[in-house]
């Protein structure tokens, strides 16, 4: 039995603007050391954030197994880390690299638990 899953993971603090929109779905099971298929759906206005949700969003989408939907504001905060609330202070790559680490825990956590209810 499938079931439907919706997940939201917000990394940061305040109201920020949604960035670019980009969508990733998980590899066939028998084409498992190809990329993931990726699209974007929204652009935004800056080519970095929008590079960086794409390649967020194909890499989670690996490895958690489920279609992943990413938006990424991070170039447009000025100073990257702190406005995320994660006291970085870092280049957009870097504060994108630590929030896909988390997202990624949480979304794992989430798939282990839904899977120990089936």
């Amino acid at each position: 039995m499938d079931r439907a899953v919706d997940e939201v993971v917000r990394v940061g603090n305040g109201n920020p603007s949604m960035g670019s929109l980009s969508l990733s779905m998980p590899p066939p099971k028998h084409q498992i050391n190809y990329p993931s298929p990726s699209t974007q759906l929204l652009g935004g206005t800056s080519e970095e954030d929008m590079m960086l949700g794409q390649q967020v969003s194909s890499r989670l989408a690996k490895k958690i197994g489920w279609p992943i939907f990413v938006s990424c504001s991070f170039s447009e905060s000025g100073e990257v880390g702190g406005d995320l609330g994660l006291g970085l202070g870092v280049s957009p790559a870097m504060a994108v690299a630590v929030a896909e680490k988390e997202v990624a825990k949480i979304l794992i956590r989430e798939k282990q638990r839904m899977n120990a209810t089936v």
